[in-house]
């Protein structure tokens, strides 16, 4: 992902909604056209945390 948005690896290098466009991608990769065959994609996507802190992608709306 990084390497595709030019950005630094790390966190930061992230977008915002990092399983949306991550989804997005796959859903345009396993685009099957019927003279191929047509089918599936099966994938599992996988995000490296820090000590499993997955909350640390979910961005917090600050209510006033």
């Amino acid at each position: 992902m990084s390497l595709l948005l030019r950005r630094p690896p790390g966190r930061e290098a992230y977008p915002g909604d990092v399983f949306y466009l991550h989804s997005r991608l796959l859903e345009r990769a396993a685009k099957l056209s019927s003279q191929l065959g047509e089918g599936s994609m099966t994938a599992l996507p996988i995000v490296e945390t820090q000590s499993g802190d997955v909350s640390a992608y979910i961005p917090l709306i600050k209510q006033n």
